[in-house]
């Protein structure tokens, strides 16, 4: 017979919440977040919003684009941002009208690569013709981390580059616990990994 959440008191609740984030912070590693890169607008050119392109237009003089890109130096700033050209392509953003950022986020998760599969199953292969199957990769965090995970453009874990399967679930007893991640990647795996790689004579 199932337990209502009724009968399971909020001490009870917060002692395996607690019990499960002490095993995640102690057993975890560093994975890298990558959250959707940040779009502005060029300083150097016009941005065309229906086009959503550079107008091919710089905004400044060629002694005005110097003088910006001395100023930018000088407070900190590192690469280019202010160069003059007379038409066609922005050198800054390179015709796009506008820049973007990465942003990223270090967050401590349990790692499981593979879980649950033995053998064959859910194994990568690597053909002449290219990649038969992906590596999957569990992680279980806080679920502070939903929208992050959620809203994210990919993960780093172990440094190898995954993209998210589907959406976050939360999992644990009563309120929420554990927040779970599927993700996968097509990387090419370790030789020592498992892992099957087809040879062909």
């Amino acid at each position: 017979m199932p337990i209502h959440n009724s009968r399971i008191s909020k001490r009870v609740k917060r002692k395996h919440q607690k019990t499960i984030r002490n095993v995640i912070k102690g057993l975890s590693r560093q994975v890298e977040v990558q959250k959707q890169p940040k779009k502005y607008e060029c300083p150097n050119c016009y941005y065309d919003k229906f086009t959503d392109n550079s107008t091919g237009k710089c905004k400044w003089t060629a002694y005005e684009a110097i003088q910006k890109q001395g100023e930018y130096e000088s407070n900190g700033g590192t690469g280019l941002r202010y160069k003059y050209f007379k038409y066609g392509r922005c050198p800054v953003c390179r015709g796009q009208g506008y820049l973007t950022s990465v942003r990223k986020q270090w967050v401590d998760c349990l790692v499981t690569w593979d879980p649950g599969a033995r053998g064959s199953r859910n194994s990568i292969t690597y053909t002449p013709a290219g990649t038969e199957g992906s590596t999957i990769v569990q992680l279980k965090t806080d679920p502070d981390y939903y929208n992050l995970f959620k809203n994210s453009d990919k993960i780093y874990v172990d440094g190898v580059e995954c993209k998210i399967s589907k959406p976050p679930i939360m999992r644990g007893l009563g309120t929420q616990a554990v927040l779970i991640i599927t993700a996968f990647t097509t990387e090419k795996p370790s030789l020592d990994s498992g892992e099957i790689i087809k040879d062909y004579v």
